[in-house]
């Protein structure tokens, strides 16, 4: 899948861009008979159509007043066939957040892997992520708002994801040893400061506006790593980047 690649915009051809996109499902629906389709493809076809039904459908309603039939609506599929794919509404919901999860993941590692000194590159990462739940503000309320009424399984899924995102911060560790001072658990402190700060303004509906964060964000990250001085120029770096980017807009 393709990721967002601009500030505050979807990728229409990922299935991230179509969920956010009011296109309606059913046009992807194959055509009745023979039409020769592997049925590999027959049923990739259905199994995304009910994957961005279930998020649409939450994005609208809420994660518990979405029922299975609000979602076979929604995709254009029958009822035989969803239980082929999902055994119930949370089976199918987290097989959606996985997908996303993998998609926001491909843009940051794209963004993450540049041949840059690592805090640039960390930078990078920080400016991918912030882009993508930017540009998928249905989405990003689902996948954080909504993830925590599922259920208990929901925390075992967000520590999932936290240790994913913040094992990229690993290759950090060799250059802790210029802020000796702080605590040793730097990827849960760093990672879980700047999920605290998106969650709050997912939660107050200002997603559109978290790449303006990419400053302080960056701060907050890097500091644990290389100190508050070094942390600082690349806050500063990170306002001139950002600076640019607002310019071409």
């Amino acid at each position: 899948m393709s990721s967002s690649s601009q500030q505050g915009q979807a990728d229409p051809d990922s299935l991230a861009g179509i969920i956010e996109v009011d296109q309606d499902l059913h046009l992807w629906k194959l055509p009745r008979g023979r039409h020769g389709l592997p049925r590999e493809l027959v049923a990739r076809s259905q199994r995304e159509r009910l994957i961005a039904a279930v998020v649409r459908v939450t994005a609208e309603k809420g994660y518990r007043a979405t029922s299975v039939a609000d979602i076979l609506k929604a995709a254009g599929v029958g009822r035989e066939s969803f239980y082929r794919y999902f055994e119930n509404k949370e089976d199918c919901f987290l097989a959606a957040n996985d997908v996303l999860i993998d998609d926001l993941e491909a843009a940051v590692a794209d963004a993450y892997d540049q041949p840059r000194p690592w805090p640039a590159r960390v930078r990078g990462g920080l400016v991918a992520t912030l882009d993508w739940l930017a540009g998928n503000p249905d989405i990003t309320r689902v996948m954080m708002i909504e993830m925590g009424t599922v259920g208990p399984v929901a925390i075992l899924r967000f520590r999932q994801t936290f240790h994913r995102f913040t094992a990229m911060l690993e290759d950090g560790e060799q250059l802790s040893e210029e802020a000796p001072d702080l605590l040793t658990n730097r990827a849960s402190i760093a990672g879980g400061a700047v999920f605290a700060r998106v969650y709050e303004e997912v939660a107050i509906g200002n997603i559109e506006n978290l790449p303006q964060l990419q400053p302080q964000l960056t701060f907050e990250l890097l500091l644990p790593y290389i100190g508050e001085e070094a942390a600082a120029i690349e806050r500063d770096a990170a306002n001139e980047e950002l600076d640019r980017r607002n310019s071409a807009q």
